[in-house]
């Protein structure tokens, strides 16, 4: 933005604490406040479009995987979201998530 002769987007402060408060309220489910006009997005919209913005320059770096995984991460969701999901499936024994933890650990990867 800056090499465009962009102004860079300022949030006011309580914004930047609102966006920290409902990140680790609703995590993969908050609704973020974007810009100084209060416009919001679910948080995977935005990170989607940031991926994009972002492609260019991670091909420069050669690290186009990274931005991959992220991706990744948002089609199968956070861990805890995965977790979650183990849980359900498993009529909530947590030695069927902690089971699930150690295949991705071994794995590398989210399953």
């Amino acid at each position: 933005m800056l090499d465009e002769g962009k102004d860079l987007p300022r949030l006011q402060p309580w914004f930047i604490q609102e966006n920290k408060w409902r990140s680790a309220r609703y995590g993969m489910d908050a609704i973020l406040i974007l810009d100084e006009h209060g416009n919001e997005d679910l948080i995977s919209d935005d990170i989607l479009r940031l991926l994009r913005t972002l492609e260019p320059t991670a091909a420069k770096l050669g690290c186009e995987k990274e931005l991959d995984d992220i991706r990744v991460i948002l089609r199968k969701g956070a861990s805890y979201q995965r977790q979650r999901a183990v849980a359900r499936r498993s009529g909530n024994d947590l030695g069927a998530v902690v089971d699930h933890l150690v295949k991705e650990l071994r794995a590398g990867k989210p399953l």
